[in-house]
C-alpha cells in the first residue's frame, strides 16, 4: 500500500476519517492533515515515511515481546517450538530474544543498541554450559531457518527462509539496529512467528481432539461399582 501512495498522488480522494474508540466515542483524522501527509509521501518517495516506520516498529516490537513471553512463560508451545525447529530452536529463540530488548529499550529512531540489550545475552551465550550444549565456538548466534525442512506443510520455494547471523562479541553501543539485521529480515521473522504460531494453535487442537476421542470410549465403558452395606 505504501509503493502506492509514494507512486500516486491520492491527496485528492482524502477525506475526514473517524476512527470509532468505543460505542459512543471515535477519534477524528482531519482531511486537511491526512491531504497534507498522502501529498507529502508522493512527492518525497526517497524519505522515510516517519508515520509507517514507527508503525512497523510497533508491529516488530508486539510480535518479538510476545514470542519473548511464550517461550518464558508458556511450557507447552515452548516445547512445540523445540520440536518444531529442532537444531534452530537456540539461535530463533536468542534472535528473538536480542531484538526484542533492542527494541524495548529503544530511545532513537535509528534503534541504536545500548550495552544493556545485549550484555547480559553475550554472558550467557559464551558460558561454558551454552558453549558446550549449543556446539558453539564463540558468541555468534547463526540462524539458518528454511521452511521446508522444518514446516513442510508450507508450500513454495523448498529454499525460502531466513538467514541471519548475530555476533555478540562485536556489538558494540551506538550501532544502529539496521546494520545488524536487514530490515526486510526483521519482516521474514515476523512471518516466521506468525506461522509457528498458526502451526501450533491447529497441532496442538488436533491434539486436544485426539485425546478426547481416545478418552471418551474408555469412559463410557468404564462402570462404578458401588458397595451396599448391610
Amino acid at each position: 500500500m505504501e509503493q502506492v501512495i509514494l507512486t500516486n498522488d491520492l491527496s485528492s480522494l482524502a477525506m475526514d476519517l473517524p476512527i470509532r474508540t468505543g460505542a459512543s466515542s471515535s477519534f477524528g483524522l482531519k482531511e486537511s492533515l491526512i491531504k497534507q501527509l498522502l501529498s507529502s509521501l508522493h512527492k518525497h518517495p526517497d524519505k522515510r515515511n516517519v508515520y509507517g516506520y514507527l508503525i512497523e516498529i510497533s508491529a516488530f516490537k508486539g510480535i518479538f515481546s510476545v514470542m519473548r513471553e511464550i517461550i518464558e512463560n508458556d511450557a507447552v508451545l515452548r516445547n512445540f517450538l523445540k520440536d518444531q525447529l529442532q537444531d534452530q530452536y537456540f539461535p530463533f529463540e536468542q534472535t528473538i530474544r536480542f531484538l526484542r530488548n533492542v527494541l524495548n529499550h529503544s530511545t532513537s529512531s535509528g534503534l541504536a543498541l545500548k550495552l544493556e540489550d545485549y550484555e547480559v545475552q553475550r554472558d550467557f551465550i559464551l558460558s561454558p554450559k551454552i558453549q558446550k550444549t549449543n556446539h558453539l565456538n564463540g558468541a555468534k548466534i547463526h540462524l539458518d531457518f528454511v521452511y521446508a525442512e522444518h514446516i513442510p506443510e508450507r508450500k513454495g520455494s523448498k529454499h525460502y527462509g531466513i538467514h541471519l547471523c548475530l555476533d555478540f562479541a562485536a556489538f558494540k553501543p551506538g550501532t544502529p539496529l539496521e546494520r545488524l539485521v536487514k530490515w526486510h529480515d526483521l519482516y521474514l521473522l515476523s512471518e516466521l512467528c506468525f506461522n509457528l504460531s498458526q502451526l501450533a494453535d491447529a497441532k496442538l487442537k488436533a491434539l486436544k481432539n485426539t485425546r478426547k476421542k481416545t478418552e471418551s470410549p474408555l469412559k463410557s465403558r468404564t462402570k462404578t461399582i458401588h458397595s451396599s452395606r448391610g
